[in-house]
């Protein structure tokens, strides 16, 4: 399948993943409250450990192993059977070692935290990793659509107070139980029965760690923030900090869908030497990622005001200055994503990757320390914004003899002129109109218009531009049918 095919699958289901939570939220944060949502983030953020650890990076190895050997079927099923036996053994024990942990040595939460066991469940049997070393994207999002849409019922039928968190709880962790258990069905066809040795399957272990040591970075600076808010300051604070991050998550989902289809992608096109063609796959996805990040960043900064009183209440006011201060942290992830899983990580440059993410981590780290006790969730998103530049900016210095930086500081500079314009209507709109759902609606369409319209005039006159080319290509191809 091809890659926009592929990219349009992943963004079909990213702009679900935005919509849905555009529905629950407003209602999930009025009737849990932040204490409730900051409650179940908490512990959420304890059992990702588990998850983390359980998996030892066999989700990114197996991607791109799967993706390596998937032209020889027999090499690719001895490949997936080694990896998931190695998966169980080392799932099943972060099982036993979280319940002893929150049977033992959780007392506040138990109950909620006791629940959250059925998402690690979900790790145990989880193998979308295989689909995704296939690019089998078509399945995995038909599997996530209809459990997120029951997920959706579920909670409007059966959540209607703050004493409903336990229920709120069991619908989020089985729907993850039940989405791995799915995707065994689809297996079927795709691999061939063999049998594995031990040995085959401890071969796995060695790589595997060295794809899950920059991954324990990443878990101190996307997980950490919440456990350490929890720890230093309040489950209220937790709330703010998490809702806040889920909406930049959800405009970030648009951008990152792209490196989920390309880290195979890349992965089969540098195994089999055509250096040239991954070269010019990167170069575009670069590009593409920067036309859509900017103006999601100046975007999320322009609506926030009147953006997040109606749609989460007055108990999460302060979640718009959280929101305004991680907006940048799109486009800097949205760079780093590029670089790092579909350059980095294809080319099985771990020791580069490793030291940006160690990097950011340890900046994210010592800003947290300092500042979440005395500014709770606006310190964690200081710390959140302080640990992406410093992955960013390692990343630039290491790929630089790759990255043309020229041409993507010009292009870069188009676009923030262009989402900069943006802005300021947006936020004169927000000013004339207020706090409403329209005018969140009409800050979005005219946005997206001026923006849209600003880069397609500066494009046509410099008729270079990755975004002017490919219209230009796909004018042609509907003109030759």
């Amino acid at each position: 399948m091809s890659v926009k095919k592929n990219y349009l699958y992943n963004l079909l289901y990213q702009i679900l993943v935005m919509i849905l939570p555009l529905i629950t939220v407003p209602y999930v944060s009025r009737v849990l409250l932040p204490h409730g949502v900051g409650t179940y983030a908490y512990t959420a953020s304890i059992i990702s450990y588990f998850s983390f650890i359980g998996m030892l990076g066999i989700d990114t190895y197996g991607n791109k192993i799967i993706a390596m050997t998937r032209d020889n079927k027999r090499k690719m099923s001895e490949n997936f059977f080694s990896l998931y036996f190695l998966q169980l053994i080392l799932t099943l024990s972060s099982v036993i070692g979280y319940l002893i942990l929150a049977v033992f040595f959780i007392q506040q939460d138990k109950t909620i935290a006791l629940i959250q066991t059925i998402s690690l469940l979900g790790i145990v049997f989880d193998c979308s990793w295989f689909f995704f070393g296939v690019e089998m994207f078509k399945k995995i999002v038909t599997r996530n659509i209809v459990i997120k849409l029951l997920s959706l019922l579920a909670v409007f039928t059966l959540v209607k107070n703050p004493s409903d968190l336990p229920i709120y709880t069991y619908i989020m962790c089985l729907s993850v139980l039940v989405s791995s258990l799915i995707m065994w069905f689809y297996l079927k066809g795709q691999i061939m029965i063999v049998r594995v040795t031990f040995k085959q399957m401890i071969s796995h272990l060695k790589p595997a760690i060295v794809y899950f040591i920059p991954g324990i970075a990443l878990q101190i600076y996307f997980v950490l923030n919440k456990t350490m808010i929890g720890i230093v300051s309040s489950n209220s604070e937790v709330g703010i900090f998490d809702y806040a991050d889920k909406i930049r998550m959800m405009a970030l989902s648009v951008v990152t869908s792209l490196g989920t289809v390309m880290l195979p992608r890349m992965a089969h096109t540098f195994a089999i030497g055509q250096i040239e063609k991954a070269k010019e796959y990167l170069f575009k996805s670069l590009e593409f990622s920067t036309f859509l990040a900017i103006p999601l960043m100046f975007g999320v900064a322009g609506v926030a005001e009147e953006f997040i009183p109606w749609y989460m209440g007055n108990s999460f006011i302060k979640c718009i200055q959280v929101l305004v201060i991680l907006a940048p942290t799109i486009v800097l992830m949205a760079w780093s994503g590029v670089f790092g899983t579909q350059y980095m990580l294809p080319l099985g440059k771990m020791k580069e990757y490793t030291i940006s993410v160690y990097a950011g981590a340890i900046v994210n780290f010592i800003v947290n320390l300092m500042l979440i006790a005395p500014f709770g969730s606006i310190g964690a998103s200081v710390g959140t914004v302080a640990a992406e530049l410093t992955v960013t900016f390692v990343q630039l210095y290491l790929v630089r003899e790759i990255v043309p930086f020229k041409n993507m500081a010009r292009n870069t500079i188009d676009y923030l002129i262009a989402g900069f314009l943006m802005w300021i209507l947006v936020r004169l709109v927000g000013r004339s109109m207020g706090v409403s759902a329209v005018t969140t609606i009409v800050q979005i369409v005219l946005g997206m218009g001026v923006y849209l319209s600003i880069v397609f005039v500066q494009e046509y006159f410099k008729r270079d531009g990755m975004i002017y080319r490919e219209m230009r290509k796909t004018l042609q191809k509907y003109k030759s049918r």
